[in-house]
């Protein structure tokens, strides 16, 4: 595989029960790019995202990240997965963020982002301590550090699940609808870490509904319906000039609701 590309993935095919969730689908992301999936609600975009760290192994396809093949699956042919110990691996490189938190409440903040680094990569725990607090400040959160997730705003506690992804290093950012669950007051400060991390070349996949990050952040913009790509380009065409109608009822129901409706 060219180092170009740091993930691609290969005539996905997903179901669950008699309900196909991904049909076909193939998507290459280049080193330090910005990729954003939109789409409605049940499209496959979470699954999607998920299979590429086999978070949820496709029925078919192949998944390649990094130049390592995690997952190989082709009708008629033996499948091909990497061992338990050679996944976790894999997925040391890869940072994942979902919707909620996730944090560990008993634990204190400046402990959730130690966890990965000391757990996973042995780091010595001074060592790690200190890393964490370098990530705290640098994302507005040093005052934080002492406290438990309880004691923070949903888009604070984002934000350290932010860092903690980060502790970890990795080569991709995953990002699972990260301001779904937070009331809108709050969405813009986990956004502008989001950005920050894009102005720096962090190799990202984002699946969002804030369709303004989608067209000010992303190098090219994906849009799924009923478990397909449906179209794909560079913000600015896909916004002002989508070629598929059904990207342009889309962008239409969520850009001018109330004029989708009359």
């Amino acid at each position: 595989m060219s180092d170009e590309f740091l993930v691609r993935l290969r005539n996905i095919e997903k179901s669950f029960g008699l309900v196909k969730v991904l049909n076909d689908v193939s998507l290459e992301v280049a080193r330090n790019e910005v990729v954003v999936i939109i789409g409605p609600s049940g499209s496959g975009k979470s699954t999607l995202l998920r299979t590429i760290n086999l978070l949820g192994a496709p029925d078919f396809g192949e998944v390649t990240v990094a130049g390592r093949t995690l997952c190989r699956r082709r009708p008629g042919e033996r499948p091909q997965t990497l061992s338990n110990g050679e996944l976790r691996l894999a997925r040391e490189e890869i940072g994942m963020v979902f919707q909620q938190s996730n944090l560990f409440m008993h634990r204190r903040v400046i402990e959730n982002v130690m966890e990965g680094p000391v757990w996973v990569r042995q780091t010595p725990k001074d060592e790690a301590r200190q890393q964490a607090a370098v990530l705290l400040k640098r994302f507005g959160l040093a005052e934080q550090a002492e406290k438990y997730p309880s004691q923070l705003s949903g888009g604070q506690q984002q934000r350290v699940a932010i860092c903690r992804a980060l502790a970890m290093r990795p080569d991709l950012m995953l990002f699972d609808e990260p301001t779904a669950s937070l009331d809108p007051e709050l969405v813009g400060e986990v956004l502008v870490v989001m950005k920050q991390l894009a102005e720096e070349g962090m190799t990202m996949v984002v699946v969002t509904h804030e369709m303004g990050f989608a067209q000010r952040v992303a190098d090219r913009v994906v849009f799924m319906d009923g478990g397909a790509i449906v179209e794909e380009a560079k913000p600015d065409l896909l916004f002002s000039a989508p070629s598929n109608p059904r990207t342009r009822q889309f962008l239409k129901s969520v850009l001018d609701p109330l004029q989708a409706q009359i």
